[in-house]
């Protein structure tokens, strides 16, 4: 089973289905998920990435301009902020 350890959040939808998108043309395994409520009590969509990805991931959204709002790592049911 992969594991989805971080977990990006995005200013808006739009941003985040672009996320899903551009990820999956690089072959980037991605799971978008609803923002968890310990993160934000607004609705909204996050993307879950593999721990290995990070540095793949931050490539394709700085190549296709894609702006994600804060970066957790998940830790079972924890969530600890990372990154703005």
């Amino acid at each position: 089973m992969k594991e989805y350890n971080l977990l990006f959040t995005f200013y808006s939808t739009h941003l985040a289905l672009k996320f899903e998108r551009e990820l999956k043309n690089n072959e980037i395994n991605i799971k978008v998920t609803p923002v968890p409520r310990q993160i934000s009590s607004s609705c909204g969509l996050s993307g879950r990435i593999n721990t290995q990805d990070f540095e793949k991931v931050k490539k394709v959204c700085s190549e296709n301009d894609i702006e994600y709002e804060d970066i957790y790592q998940i830790n079972g049911k924890d969530f600890k902020r990372i990154s703005k």
